[in-house]
Order: C-alpha cells, then sequence, then structure tokens
C-alpha cells in the first residue's frame, strides 16, 4: 500500500467542499476590491527563484535538472512567477493591474503545525503604482476577506512598518552593512534578547547601538500616534519621507474603520529580500499560531527580472495556517458534500429518469441517481450520504397515473405530484445548494 508523501494532503469530497466554500469567499472579497485572477505554470526555471528569493527559499526548493538539461523548480511562491509574466506583457498592460489566485505551491521544509511541502497560497499584487493608497487598498483587502471569513479585530492583528525607515535609521546611528542587521533583527521574535543582543554584537554593532536598536524597535503601538511621534523626534530626510508615506497609510485605513487592526511595528522586517518599503505581517492576537501571512512593496523586482521600472506591492497568505484560526474559532466550514436531489428507482423506469436527470441538470441542479441497482430502503440511506436535500421516487406503478413523489429529507414530508409539473416547474420544488 501506498502513502502520501510527508507534508502533504489528501482531501475528501466533504473535506474539499469545505475548502471550496473558504476559497470562494476569499475570491468574492478581493474581486470586490477590483483584483482580477490569473494563473501561471506549476514548474519555473530554477534561475528565476536564485534571482531574489532569499536563501531560505531558494534552500527549500523542489528543484531537478529535465531531459533538456535545465534546472527546473516548482513554484515555492507565486510573485517571481507574475512579475515574469507581467515584465514579457508589459506592453500590453494597462497599469495599474491588480491580480489576485490561488494557486498550489511546494517548499521542501521540515513539517509542522501550519507549515507543509505543498499548500494553496493567496497572492494579491498591485503593479504600477507607488502611491501610498495601492499600500492602503493591499492592507484593506488583507483585513476585509478575513472579516468576510468570521474574524474580528479581537483575533487579528496587523503589524505594520517600512524596510526604508529601518535602513534609514540604522545609517544614522553608523551602521552602514545595515543588510546583516536587518536579517537579524528580522529574526528578533523567535530569538532571546540575549541571543539578540550577541547576534547583533557579533556584527561589531557597539552596546550603545545596540540600545537605540532595541528603542527603535520598541517604539510600537497606535499605528498613526506612533507615527506622529516619530515625526517629532526623527527630523532625518530620508527617515521624514518615510514617515509621511506611513501617515498617509496610517490615516486612510483609519479612515475605513480598520484602526483597531493595526498596530505600528518597526521591528517588522520580513524575511524576503526583495522588499524595498512598507512590510507587514498578520498574526493571531494570542500568537498561538504562526504568521498567518504577510506582504509589502516590491518596487525593484520588475527590473531584476529584465523589465522596465514597475513599482509593486502585494502579500501571500497560506491556507495552512488559516484553517487551524477557523478551526480554533469554529468557523471552518462543515464539512460535507451537498446535492440538491437523488432519484430513486422502483422497477423499469430508466426512459423517465433519464428525461428527468437531463432536464434538471440543464436547469442547474445537482442531481444524482442509483447506478448499483439498491433497493429503495438503501437509495435513501445512500442519498442521505450524499447530502440530497429531496428525494424523488420514480417508480412504475405511480408513472402509470404520471405521478412521482417528492421527499424532503430534512424534514421527511412529501407528495405525489404529476411527473409533467415537476419537469416543467422545478423551482417551485426544489432550492439549489449554494
Amino acid at each position: 500500500m501506498f502513502e502520501r508523501l510527508r507534508g502533504t494532503r489528501d482531501f475528501l469530497p466533504n473535506e474539499m467542499a469545505a475548502r471550496k466554500k473558504v476559497f470562494s469567499s476569499i475570491k468574492k472579497t478581493v474581486e470586490e476590491f477590483g483584483f482580477f485572477e490569473t494563473d501561471t505554470p506549476a514548474i519555473e526555471l530554477f534561475e528565476l527563484y536564485s534571482i531574489k528569493s532569499g536563501e531560505e527559499i531558494i534552500e527549500e526548493l523542489y528543484a531537478f535538472e529535465d531531459k533538456g538539461g535545465r534546472m527546473i523548480s516548482l513554484r515555492p511562491e507565486l510573485t517571481p512567477s507574475v512579475v515574469r509574466v507581467l515584465v514579457s506583457r508589459a506592453k500590453e498592460l494597462s497599469f495599474p493591474v491588480k491580480w489576485y489566485s490561488i494557486p498550489r505551491l511546494w517548499r521542501y521544509e521540515r513539517p509542522q503545525s501550519g507549515r507543509l511541502r505543498e499548500f494553496y497560497q493567496l497572492n494579491i499584487d498591485i503593479f504600477g503604482s507607488d502611491d501610498p493608497r495601492a499600500d492602503t487598498e493591499v492592507i484593506s483587502c488583507a483585513i476585509k476577506l478575513l472579516c468576510d471569513l468570521g474574524f474580528d479585530e479581537s483575533d487579528i492583528e496587523v503589524r505594520i512598518s517600512d524596510r526604508r525607515m529601518l535602513q534609514e535609521f540604522l545609517l544614522n546611528i553608523g551602521i552602514e552593512k545595515y543588510h546583516d542587521v536587518l536579517k537579524i533583527i528580522d529574526k528578533r521574535e523567535k530569538v532571546s534578547q540575549k541571543d539578540f543582543k550577541e547576534m547583533l554584537l557579533g556584527l561589531k554593532i557597539s552596546e550603545p547601538q545596540i540600545k537605540e536598536i532595541d528603542a527603535f524597535l520598541n517604539s510600537k503601538g497606535n499605528f498613526l500616534e506612533s507615527i506622529e511621534n516619530l515625526s517629532s523626534s526623527h527630523k532625518e530626510e530620508g527617515i521624514s519621507q518615510v514617515i509621511e508615506s506611513l501617515r498617509r497609510i496610517a490615516q486612510d485605513l483609519n479612515d475605513r474603520g480598520f484602526e483597531k487592526f493595526i498596530t505600528f511595528d518597526p521591528s517588522i522586517v520580513r524575511g524576503l529580500d526583495y522588499y524595498t518599503g512598507m512590510v507587514f505581517e498578520v498574526h493571531d492576537r494570542k500568537r498561538e499560531f504562526r504568521a498567518l501571512f504577510g506582504g509589502g512593496r516590491y518596487d525593484n523586482l520588475a527590473e531584476l527580472f529584465g523589465g522596465e521600472h514597475i513599482p509593486a506591492v502585494g502579500f501571500g497568505m497560506g491556507d495552512a495556517v488559516l484553517e487551524l484560526m477557523m478551526r480554533r474559532k469554529n468557523i471552518w466550514p462543515e464539512e460535507k458534500v451537498e446535492i440538491d436531489l437523488f432519484i430513486a428507482t422502483i422497477g423499469n423506469v430508466e426512459k423517465e429518469v433519464s428525461k428527468i436527470l437531463t432536464s434538471l441538470r440543464n436547469s442547474g441542479y445537482k442531481v444524482d441517481f442509483d447506478i448499483m441497482n439498491r433497493n429503495l430502503s438503501n437509495q435513501i440511506k445512500f442519498a442521505n450520504k450524499l447530502g440530497a436535500k429531496s428525494l424523488l421516487i420514480v417508480g412504475e406503478r405511480d408513472l402509470k397515473e404520471g405521478n412521482i413523489t417528492l421527499r424532503d429529507l430534512k424534514t421527511g414530508n412529501e407528495a405525489k405530484i404529476t411527473l409533467e409539473e415537476f419537469v416543467s416547474s422545478p423551482s417551485k420544488y426544489l432550492t439549489k445548494v449554494l
């Protein structure tokens, strides 16, 4: 007997039905924000990811040499693929473009709670605008889709920062080689304060500089209030420009009613190397799970892939942590299959059943029937297992008088009706499963 590979999942129809409802809700929300769905190949050239995805993702690639001698990789994230498409088709597009997709991705990492080797991920991007309103639009969409799934501000915290601000701060306190420092800051919550300090000391960062870094990273709180405080204490030109951009985002998010979801947290860096500006992460308030998702600005990625400068902002949200959080809050959809109608048969009625099936399916109803020659009792049991809302009993004796029996499987109520009336006006008797 074969077993599925570690870090992957099988979905039975009832499990897939629940996941489909979640994905449908997500798609509905993002499309309300004006995003259009796209897709890309599951395999790409290895170089697409080695350009700028970061060491962690490179080490986790499912990569192999194909029969043509090319290094190929299963996609571990979607942004590089989407940017490849953007660069190659830029002349056909009208900017800004707002794209989304929910593909399967693969990363060879140690499977654990909320982290798998194969997973679905919502990917959202806005290309072509460097206006802070694009940042606000992406963050707003992230919050709204979570609210539409059943979360609220007591469940979710969105932590926002800007890499440029942190870079300017480090430069202003005399740290010119700040890239390694940013990598350590990104690990700050995963290590002890002692280890964090020792890691910085290992980069020849002085004790006074470490104290300034700690003070800056701890200046978190209400987004707009924190930005106003930073504006008063940091007058340097580079930081002032970033603060003004963040102020606009904060005010716009407040105007949209999302203030209670947002926390300013300058320690947010994001691990991927291609982020260039505003960055954010979404966490559960109790910190029971790893980050739900994160994103930010990556204004230089198109140029790295050989295109012109195209500013961009977006995020990616995997389904594994989302499912854990929804189950904890008891808002994961009930895992069940449903159909509108099951047709049970008695005797030789195949011709009539075929006509009923064809007519109802052409009208958009989900209909199934017995193909196992079961007796009526077992047909009814099977109909219940399929989640049928109604049962239509078609028997030789009743058909001689032009009748059939329709039963509501939830209430048990049933009635004889004419076959002609049922086929001509099914909406009088059936409601469609959503």
